[in-house]
């Protein structure tokens, strides 16, 4: 089975963890990576001509260009795109109207939620064949957008960047230990869950990772910058508690946080959701919280709780280790839920995978 990947191909995005399993699989393919576009110098060009292009940006033309030219050459069965990378809808008529190609969607953001995706994302659903969701509560809207074949899949893990490390010297202890961790970006709507949590309980050691905190006068002390690779797993593991917030105004049920954290022996408390509550047992793997003040009530209990805590982390990271949850397996998902669209030695590829 032939396979053009077009994504983020960071090790830390995504696109990046299927090119990993792509490869482990052995099956012919090419990825296209996003990034170098992302990361172009003329950020003051693009961030000028975006508006005007419908939340595209300069160089979009060019890259189309190039889809097409690695499809001429590869010949793709399916083409995955991860998110909303963004793909011109007469390029995805091409590739499938030239290449034969099942078109692929795992949707890690809500496509309809303008603060992430442009318009075209939401317009370009009627042009694939399968719609992988992140989360179920755009499912609906998504078939009714004219994608017939859209299934749930969740995200998940890479074994190689999330795994309990140690730390290498007492500088990264004391760099990395504190009470409470959050990895992610500053969103005003986060605000409210760490205001409470400073205002109860005084001298928490809190670590904020990721950006935008600094904006928040009451918070911004507690910024600590980013936090990838292995400092992300120190930072995870060096804290006694990590909370999981979702992103409401994504429509998530879950995040990309809710598998990483336990994988990486981390204690979390997450948001009370039925996506959530599906994957971990309260008491049991993980805590749960539905408001800032029952997240003050639940972070001072399990400050004073240790063997508690680390009972329930123990018990997370087994269930998600042990329980198909990588990114390969998520790649496998989606290969079989495309396999009867494809062609049968195609599909006879896919299935001498197993």
């Amino acid at each position: 089975m032939r396979i053009l990947l077009i994504g983020i191909m960071r090790f830390y995005h995504i696109g990046g963890f299927f090119l990993k399993a792509l490869q482990a699989l052995g099956q012919p393919h090419v990825a296209l990576d996003r990034s170098v576009y992302e990361q172009t110098t003329w950020r003051i060009i693009r961030r000028v001509t975006s508006p005007f292009m419908g939340g595209l940006r300069l160089g979009y033309r060019g890259s189309n260009r190039g889809i097409l030219v690695a499809a001429r050459e590869l010949g793709p069965d399916i083409v995955l795109i991860t998110g909303g990378i963004p793909v011109a809808a007469s390029t995805l008529q091409q590739l499938k109207e030239r290449n034969g190609a099942v078109l692929v969607n795992y949707a890690t953001d809500d496509p309809f939620n303008r603060l992430l995706c442009g318009r075209w994302v939401a317009a370009n659903i009627p042009l694939y064949d399968l719609y992988a969701c992140t989360k179920r509560a755009i499912i609906d809207d998504v078939r009714a957008a004219g994608c017939q074949r859209v299934a749930f899949v969740p995200f998940g893990y890479e074994p190689s960047l999330h795994f309990p490390d140690e730390f290498g010297s007492r500088e990264e202890l004391e760099k990395f230990s504190c009470d409470v961790v959050f990895v992610g970006g500053g969103d005003p709507d986060r605000y409210p869950y760490f205001e409470a949590l400073v205002r109860a309980l005084p001298g928490l050691r809190l670590h904020l990772y990721g950006g935008y905190w600094e904006r928040n006068r009451n918070l911004a002390r507690y910024a600590r910058g980013f936090a990838l690779g292995r400092d992300y797993r120190l930072a995870v593991r060096g804290a006694k508690i990590a909370p999981c917030l979702v992103r409401r105004s994504n429509r998530d049920g879950h995040v990309m946080r809710s598998f990483e954290v336990p994988a990486c022996g981390g204690f979390m408390l997450a948001e009370r959701t039925a996506e959530h509550q599906e994957l971990f047992r309260e008491g049991e793997e993980v805590g749960y919280f539905s408001s800032a003040e029952e997240l003050v009530e639940k972070v001072r209990y399990y400050l004073d709780h240790d063997s508690e805590r680390q009972r329930m982390a123990e018990a997370a990271y087994h269930k998600v280790t042990s329980s198909n949850h990588t990114y390969a397996h998520r790649l496998q998902q989606i290969l079989e839920l495309a396999a009867p669209l494809v062609s049968e030695r195609a599909r006879a590829d896919l299935f001498n995978l197993r």
